[in-house]
């Protein structure tokens, strides 16, 4: 339930984590954000932007 519920909520969540980045462009495109980024904010970028890419996984009944 609690990867269900981080997919749904990637797209708010990666849109809240630009924000004060987007805030700071005059040309405001993910290029020149990520400029201005961290190491360590980049990689919650990209960890962001992995959940909103890949397609949810399917579990197999007798994975566990």
């Amino acid at each position: 339930m609690e990867y269900k519920r981080t997919l749904e909520e990637a797209p708010e969540a990666l849109q809240r984590f630009l924000a004060p980045f987007m805030e700071q462009l005059t040309t405001k495109n993910l290029g020149n954000t990520v400029e201005l980024m961290t190491e360590d904010e980049r990689a919650e970028l990209e960890r962001l932007l992995g959940l909103m890419i890949e397609p949810p996984r399917s579990f197999a009944p007798y994975s566990f």
